[in-house]
């Protein structure tokens, strides 16, 4: 069999754990001082804290999800006391995303586990050099590139499918 396409199959399926990894991390709960949070709920209150009076519709296309999911998660936020909406003064039929006093504790004990994971990741590094780096960084880019293409082809593929129906 071809040596290289048994290299680049290693990569996918290296590629895989590290995903599989990461899901099961975006899956399970974690605590910041005493509320739980999931990851989804955590990264759209990052998004609130980020960027001043950002709106649900905002946050939907920033997301790449729908404006009700994404006003559902804001709901969930509200109940437990760490967002406000605010009607914009300026359109009406608007409202503009704050955290609240508690937003903001939890967000800022977000951000310091977060940096002292990333620090803890990039540790695990040291042994590359910034070359080496860099060539992950043009493989990964590559493989961005396929999977938004696998993802075209399938929903072609897809509404092919639908539209026999």
């Amino acid at each position: 069999m071809d040596q290289r396409f048994d290299l680049f199959m290693k990569v996918v399926q290296t590629f895989d754990i590290g995903y599989d990894s990461a899901f099961e991390y975006d899956s399970v709960p974690h605590q910041y001082g005493d509320e739980v949070l999931y990851q989804s709920e955590m990264h759209l209150l990052k998004a609130i804290g980020q960027f001043t009076d950002i709106t649900v519709t905002e946050l939907a296309v920033k997301f790449k999800r729908t404006k009700s999911a994404c006003s559902q998660m804001v709901h969930k936020l509200r109940r437990k006391g760490l967002v406000e909406q605010i009607r914009n003064e300026k359109n009406l039929r608007e409202y503009n995303l704050i955290l609240t006093e508690r937003g903001w504790e939890i967000y800022n004990l977000h951000t310091k586990f977060e940096r002292n994971c990333l620090k803890r990741s990039c540790s695990y590094l040291n042994d590359f050099t910034t070359e080496e780096l860099e060539t992950y960084i043009r493989v990964q880019e590559k493989l961005n590139e396929a999977f938004k293409q696998d993802v075209e082809d399938n929903l072609e593929i897809y509404s092919k499918v639908i539209d026999l129906d």
